[in-house]
């Protein structure tokens, strides 16, 4: 089996993540508007190599569900969290995320996908974002600093394994956006920003765990195994925005396992059972979020030519 393209290498410039329900287009009309967006994809990276093309679709469970007779192991849908701060949930059918090292490249291919079924969908985002400097959040903030770098070890934190059967090498996707208020955030001195992430601004270097606050962003969405190892996820996030003042970070992460991405929100949003809420969450609000699959390449091809 074969992960989609674009989950293993690490992060381009540029990408477009799009998200519907379907709405008034049928099944048959999604795998067609697929098809039309895989042949345009493999035409352009025949046309331009250079442009690092890499795609992927993932699907949410009520869609799989009528997509396939079987299920992965722990798919389910996303549970919305009332605590100390609201994480809200926007279920949706298909999650369609586009990377390229050219932007143009991400919206020809969008372009392809929405050709003659505008009408049809239900377009509940079409975010399109970038790396900003040298990879960091809006926050200013390297982002992503533990994501594991090398492929055998992406592999092994995002990809369903062998045991799996026909889902090997298919991820979990969790899709959020977040809408950062920056004027808020940057009225905070450095110092002070510091520790609500819990590393420096500048180097990207983990606060001590006597310096490092309990409530800070790190030492809320790190979790561990009973033995101290950390539970890894597979970041793709990316910033977006305008200079008016919309702008915040779309994050989305693979997994082979969702229960690490249920415990990291719990942890952040105050419903861990320990009192405590990521104080991130002062300066960004998370808008919506939900799961999704993403199955092999082999297991798409299959599920389309039925």
């Amino acid at each position: 089996m074969t992960a989609q393209s674009v989950i293993l290498p690490l992060p381009s410039n540029h990408a477009r993540f799009i998200v519907i329900r379907l709405k008034d287009l049928s099944i048959e009309g999604l795998k067609k508007q697929l098809d039309d967006l895989f042949s345009t994809r493999d035409r352009l990276i025949t046309q331009h190599p250079e442009a690092e093309i890499k795609t992927s679709v993932a699907f949410g469970p009520e869609l799989w569900g009528k997509l396939y007779p079987h299920s992965p192991a722990g798919f389910k849908q996303l549970n919305p969290i009332d605590s100390s701060f609201n994480m809200p949930v926007e279920p949706a059918d298909v999650l369609i995320h586009i990377a390229s090292a050219r932007t143009d490249i991400c919206f020809a291919l969008s372009q392809s996908f929405f050709d003659g079924i505008q009408d049809q969908v239900e377009v509940l985002d079409e975010r399109v974002c970038f790396r900003y400097l040298d990879g960091r959040d809006l926050t200013g903030f390297i982002d992503g600093t533990e994501n594991p770098q090398f492929p055998d070890d992406r592999g092994e934190t995002a990809l369903l394994g062998e045991d799996s059967g026909i889902f090997a090498d298919g991820s979990f996707v969790f899709a959020q956006r977040y809408a950062h208020d920056l004027e808020k955030w940057k009225r905070l001195k450095v110092d002070a920003q510091e520790h609500v992430i819990g590393r420096t601004k500048l180097e990207s270097i983990e606060l001590d765990d006597d310096v490092k606050p309990e409530n800070s962003h790190i030492a809320r969405a790190v979790i561990e195994d009973d033995e101290g190892e950390e539970l890894e996820i597979l970041r793709h996030s990316l910033p977006y925005g305008d200079g008016q003042g919309d702008q915040g970070l779309f994050f989305i992460a693979y997994t082979k396992d969702l229960t690490r991405i249920d415990r990291m929100l719990e942890r952040m949003f105050g419903s861990s059972g320990d009192g405590i809420h990521d104080r991130l969450l002062h300066f960004v609000t998370a808008m919506d979020g939900a799961y999704y699959f993403a199955p092999s390449e082999e297991l798409l091809e299959e599920i389309l030519e039925d």
